[in-house]
């Protein structure tokens, strides 16, 4: 994966501000939780990750390019952060077919135009934000460096309530490789508590023995835009 953090790290690479051809290579579904936006009583939020590759940007160990990511409330209503950066993403609005379902998975392999800019946090240290993102001169879905992952966590909580067959066991394969830090914020959703609830009482083992996007999403077509 390109991005490395560790507990002890002092400083790490961040993307030069300006604007960078990034391409989308994860999207996961983090489930449901109740989150407080500022001074605003706490409310019920899906939200979804998304996460850019910048190819143009390797890390200093070679190991892959730079990434940046962004933190979205599951919605297309008119006013929510995913509906304007799929706008200027695309294009284009949103027909009125679209917004009763829109399939964000068609976003992997997407390139976009994204607007970095730099800033400091309390503590002195400086960071790159993804301010905005748009339409590049091409679109083209293009082949990642890192190993695309698109995570929908309905199918992962069928695996975790005791379901097994090709796909739900293909999505716990997904989730581990999602970031650690990802995956304890999907643990802490309600969708996972509840499956986690329904899953079947394990015996206890001998000493040798091994021990949605879908509600989101809906598939749309459009000849221009790939996604």
């Amino acid at each position: 994966m390109g991005l490395k953090v560790s507990e002890n790290a002092t400083q790490f690479q961040i993307l030069e501000a300006g604007e960078h051809l990034g391409v989308c290579y994860s999207i996961v579904d983090a489930g449901t939780r109740e989150e407080q936006y500022m001074d605003n009583p706490p409310k019920l939020r899906k939200t979804i990750y998304v996460t850019w590759e910048v190819p143009s940007q390797e890390m200093d160990d070679g190991s892959g390019p730079l990434v940046t990511g962004k933190k979205y409330t599951a919605s297309l209503n008119e006013n929510s952060a995913l509906y304007k950066d799929l706008v200027t993403w695309r294009g284009k609005p949103f027909t009125s077919d679209e917004l009763s379902g829109f399939d964000v998975s068609k976003m992997v392999g997407a390139p976009a135009n994204l607007h970095i800019e730099h800033y400091e946090t309390q503590d002195g240290k400086t960071r790159a934000g993804l301010k905005a993102i748009f339409k590049p001169d091409e679109f083209k879905i293009t082949k990642t460096i890192n190993d695309p992952v698109v995570f929908d966590l309905d199918v992962y909580c069928d695996f975790v309530s005791g379901t097994t067959n090709e796909e739900t066991v293909g999505m716990s394969e997904v989730f581990d490789k999602i970031p650690e830090w990802l995956q304890e914020i999907i643990k802490d959703s309600i969708e996972y508590k509840s499956a986690s609830a329904k899953a079947p009482v394990k015996e206890e083992s001998s000493p040798t023995a091994s021990g949605g996007l879908s509600e989101l999403v809906k598939d749309t077509e459009d000849e221009n835009i790939p996604f």
